[in-house]
């Protein structure tokens, strides 16, 4: 290019290049907003308006008399404040954690001892967040909340009569309705930041700006691009779109910011329309103290919002509140400022061998001999007793499904091996009996395991799959391992027909997916790997069909067809005992007054390598846990706004409508993250819920484990529930 200009093209003083770069009119095909502020005027008189909602503050050297600390441990940052009973603040704290929350917190619990005025008494202390019990048991904290309850506490202490709550943060947004001054829905951004505050600042270092001057540009911008609310990765398109069409970086700031907004409104809270935020709301979080982002907020909803000053520090501002508002006379417990200058601890990484899920634990052992462990799914990593509710049916399903596994047959004619897979996990009782039907004896391959899924890794074409489909892999090898005489695993285009649906599909993996299996895993052939494709539904055709493939052990249609008779009268009896089963659990928790979830997700879910111990975090909290196929029936299908054609989409749809008629009953969603046909029940189980005064709580799971914000969302719900 440098070559061609230097023999073609006309040439140019630089000051003339930028001249005419400067007077480059915005092409008419980009789309423009309105401007944040038509002059330096109104943004004066919108900081002025925002300066109502201070705290105020008391000087930590000189004031006397009570205090009480707030702690937010969040996943990357960390925030304290020190306040007095009427709210002013003493000290405040807002930084990175740099992965390091222990020591963070301590080093500014120094600091505080250092300042403050040998008279002040530091009455009592509470902290949130992912650290929440890290910071409690090694610091001595008084007490922990959840974040959802702390950032509300915040929240009303500057509008009592808040109705809606949104908190945009650098990774997350949390949003929640209010409604008789308690939490009466909860919606969180899923595994996407995109809209959060790390999703602005990746734009203005790309453009060669800090946050706070590229945030100021967009502030007095002629004409705001309109970005839409797309994901980071399209965003970056669409932003270079803008570029090439003459948009100015103060353009593209502004329209960044509106982005931000619109993400958060209508794809996180999902509003159809402003006006179901309500009235009263109040903004918390980083993001929010940019004034940009804080205007298009305001702009899109058409109302003025409050902002306290504190926005980014409000979840430790509530943990204040609630340590004042708990303690009740009692002695603070919090670590002193002796104790402070001595403590020390030391860490160390185990696996856990107290059952099949073998958790890798982060041990820490303070100085004084306690020990702090984490990264346990249940109480026996803790190394504590059992404690909470006993009350589940997915242990108990589980456990019925492993046993059809352990009878043995006395000279088999054949040993099946049966995969522990996908649409097994519900077949199973009927697989187990047509084979011993048959006289064959069926072998099932390990449970799940994290070492399951590494024996198949190699064998996985796309990382775009489910985990539950993954895992596929490491069954057959287990499998093959156990040298059965073949493996039995059939394609079934179609589930059975329960009679409610519009059609009765099985997804396209789980319908599919010998096939993927064959392809990739080389040991596998015609002669060990039987796959024939069949419908359950009929039965004389499967007949024919099944003792076809099995015609080296001479079995006739006639003797298949009695198999698959008493494979259905063994399956029926199945889903009949997890319905009575369920009813027990049901009985017994109203019986001790416990809560009961139906947690609600597929079969396979009921594997904990697949659903991370979901169940025991819920009965941990106290609750009782139930599947959707043991209520299921006792509900109806309710009006749908789409096709109905999956047989396990319809159990969700009568399981959440017979939760909704239930007072003691919230439903929780397992959703693995690489389901693709998910994204449809979510949001129709969510309508039904919310269309019925129930709390919709969605919990994406795959092979992350990292358990955290599944912790907080279950406190969350334990809370709105009112316990």
């Amino acid at each position: 290019s440098a070559l061609y200009a230097a023999e073609s093209c006309d040439c140019m003083k630089l000051d003339e290049a930028i001249k005419r770069i400067k007077e480059t009119k915005i092409s008419e095909n980009i789309v423009t907003g309105e401007r944040l502020f038509k002059n330096r005027q109104e943004y004066e008189q919108f900081i002025e308006r925002h300066k109502n909602f201070d705290l105020g503050y008391k000087d930590i050297r000189t004031y006397k008399g009570d205090a009480y600390l707030g702690i937010d441990a969040g996943s990357t940052t960390t925030k304290l404040v020190l306040i007095t009973p009427d709210g002013k603040l003493l000290y405040q704290h807002y930084s990175s954690n740099k992965g390091k929350p222990l020591d963070k917190i301590s080093a500014q619990l120094k600091e505080i001892y250092s300042l403050m005025n040998p008279d002040i008494t530091i009455k009592g202390s509470a902290v949130t967040g992912y650290g929440e019990d890290l910071i409690k048991s090694g610091l001595s904290v008084d007490c922990g909340i959840v974040e959802t309850v702390a950032h509300y506490k915040a929240a009303s202490f500057f509008c009592p009569d808040v109705d809606f709550i949104i908190d945009i943060g650098g990774q997350d947004i949390k949003c929640f309705r209010i409604k008789n001054k308690s939490i009466d829905s909860i919606m969180l951004n899923e595994a996407c930041s995109s809209g959060c505050g790390s999703f602005i600042q990746t734009f203005a270092l790309a453009l060669g700006y800090d946050i706070a001057e590229f945030s100021e540009l967009g502030l007095f911008a002629e004409n705001p691009v309109d970005l839409g609310s797309r994901c980071t990765v399209f965003m970056n398109s669409s932003v270079k779109q803008a570029q090439k069409d003459g948009a100015t970086v103060e353009d593209i700031s502004a329209g960044l910011s509106a982005s931000i907004i619109k993400n958060a409104i209508y794809k996180v809270i999902r509003a159809k329309s402003v006006d179901e935020l309500g009235k009263n709301i109040v903004v918390q979080g980083g993001t929010f103290l940019n004034d940009a982002v804080l205007r298009s907020f305001e702009m899109e909803l058409g109302r003025n919002v409050i902002r306290p000053a504190i926005a980014g520090l409000m979840g430790a501002f509530g943990c204040a509140l609630y340590a004042k508002e708990k303690m009740n006379g009692r002695k603070s417990t919090l670590i002193s400022r002796e104790e402070l200058e001595n403590f020390s601890y030391t860490s160390k990484s185990v696996q856990c061998g107290g059952c099949t899920a073998h958790c890798s634990l982060n041990v820490i052992t303070f100085d004084d001999g306690r020990r702090f462990i984490s990264g346990n799914k249940c109480e026996k990593g803790a190394g504590i007793k059992t404690k909470g509710s006993q009350l589940c049916l997915y242990k108990y399903k589980y456990q019925r499904i492993l046993s059809y596994g352990e009878e043995k047959i006395s000279s088999p004619k054949a040993r099946v091996g049966i995969p522990l897979v996908l649409g097994f996990y519900e077949q199973l009782p009927f697989w187990k009996t047509f084979f011993n039907t048959l006289g064959m004896e069926i072998v099932l391959s390990e449970e799940s395991t994290r070492k399951t899924y590494f024996k198949g890794q190699h064998t996985i074409p796309s990382d775009t799959v489910c985990y539950p489909a993954k895992l596929a892999h490491g069954h057959i090898q287990s499998l093959l391992e156990k040298n059965p005489d073949f493996i039995f695993y059939p394609c079934m285009s179609y589930n059975i027909d329960e009679g409610e649906s519009d059609n009765h599909y099985n997804c396209p993996v789980v319908a599919y997916y010998p096939e993927l299996l064959k392809a990739n895993i080389s040991e596998l052939n015609s002669e060990n790997f039987i796959s024939p494709y069949i419908d359950l539904n009929n039965r004389k055709h499967v007949s024919k069909v099944l003792a076809e493939s099995l015609s080296k052990y001479k079995i006739t249609a006639k003797q298949a067809l009695d198999a698959v008779n008493k494979g259905f009268e063994s399956l029926e009896s199945y889903h009949r005992d997890i319905q009575e089963k369920g009813q027990e659990i049901i009985a017994e928790a109203r019986k001790n007054n416990q809560k009961i979830i139906v947690l609600a997700g597929r079969p396979y879910h009921i594997d904990e390598e697949i659903n991370h111990g979901m169940h025991k975090l819920i009965t941990g909290l106290g609750m009782a846990v139930i599947t959707e196929d043991s209520i299921a029936h006792l509900g109806h299908l309710p009006e749908l706004g789409v096709l109905n054609q999956w047989t396990y989409h319809s159990r969700l749809y009568k399981a959440a409508q017979y939760v909704t008629t239930q007072p003691d009953m919230q439903l929780v969603q397992l959703v693995s993250f690489g389901c693709g046909i998910d994204a449809i029940t979510t949001d129709e189980v969510r309508s039904i819920l919310d269309n019925n005064g129930k709390l919709y709580t969605q919990i994406k799971i795959d092979e992350i484990n990292n358990l955290g914000a599944a912790k907080i969302r279950l406190r969350s719900l334990v809370a709105a529930m009112g316990d």
